[in-house]
């Protein structure tokens, strides 16, 4: 059954603005890679991106010989709180420092903290758990490093969208099996991808339907979903790449999760938040009714309204965590 009316007007209004709906498709790399190389010269010849804010102060340091990251100090920042370690989006195959860093810069201001965007190595080249092992690497540099970034010593919250989101669910889960889980302040994950399609716990599985229900409505369709992760490559009961799984959701610190309606990855989303709630956990959730994936990433005058919604929800729920 068509779910086309199930978008918030203002959705399909942009959509005109592109020249049609955008969406990747699998099966192989290769056809993401086309995909996205078409969704990118569609976005730069229809939208104009501002200028980045420069009254964010950004440094770009080698953490390692793999792994680079750019740290944003907001302006007029006196320390006194953690720094935000941030993981991109982009299917573990795409993305880097520069796609998403005005959105890095805008949380800096918003919530007047230091952000560490992580440049972890991509598949499918480097292939699971090299992501999540740089991440691990960009939070001991971040805990070792308290006083050149002056941030609040021993403390962190992670924070992403999509992959990105599943990575800052993934990165703490890894640090509490470390024994490291009491470092972790808070978690903030955007329309995170937290379970494999075919790897759903039997108790969520009849409430696991947006793969199918959403399969062709957001830019992240059911085989491009699959595609990102047989480019991955982990294990399908990996409780990283899945944290759906994880054993100990109930050791996670405050979470904040957001899910759009139309997604594929909705109910990975409200699942989650489902068993956080089932564990006790804090939390804050908040859902996009009527708009796709990603959906406050494009400067159009016809999503003004509901991305400045997500901001100042995304700015209150940073509050929550770090309270």
């Amino acid at each position: 059954m068509s779910r086309e009316n199930s978008f918030a007007p203002a959705w399909l209004e942009f959509e005109k603005e592109l020249g049609g709906r955008q969406t990747l498709h699998g099966p192989t790399f290769n056809d993401l890679l086309n995909g996205w190389t078409q969704f990118s010269g569609v976005l730069g010849s229809k939208l104009t991106f501002p200028a980045p804010d420069i009254s964010v102060k950004t440094e770009d340091k080698a953490i390692s010989p793999d792994v680079t990251v750019r740290i944003y100090t907001p302006p007029n920042y006196t320390g006194g709180k953690p720094a935000g370690i941030f993981m991109h989006g982009g299917g573990w195959v795409f993305g880097d420092l520069d796609g998403e860093d005005g959105f890095c810069r805008s949380i800096a201001i918003d919530t007047g903290t230091v952000l560490v965007s992580v440049d972890y190595r991509l598949a499918p080249k480097h292939k699971y758990p090299i992501a999540l092992e740089d991440c691990v690497a960009a939070y001991h540099w971040v805990i070792e490093n308290t006083g050149y970034l002056n941030t609040t010593a021993g403390q962190v919250f992670t924070i992403g969208g999509s992959a990105g989101g599943g990575l800052a669910l993934g990165l703490a889960l890894n640090l509490i099996d470390a024994g490291l889980g009491g470092t972790v302040k808070g978690i903030v994950a955007l329309v995170p991808v937290t379970v494999h399609p075919d790897a759903c716990p039997a108790e969520f599985k009849s409430e696991f339907i947006s793969y199918e229900e959403n399969a062709e409505y957001t830019i992240n369709t059911n085989s491009a979903m699959r595609a990102f992760f047989d480019a991955y490559d982990a294990p399908l009961t990996d409780h990283y790449t899945s944290p759906l799984l994880h054993k100990r959701i109930k050791d996670l610190p405050k979470t904040y999760i957001v899910t759009a309606g139309m997604d594929t990855l909705r109910d990975d989303g409200r699942l989650f938040k489902k068993a956080l709630d089932n564990a006790g956990v804090p939390n804050r959730y908040d859902e996009f009714e009527g708009y796709p994936h990603w959906f406050w990433a494009f400067p159009s005058k016809h999503l003004e309204p509901i991305t400045k919604d997500f901001h100042q929800k995304l700015q209150k729920a940073i509050e929550f965590i770090l309270s």
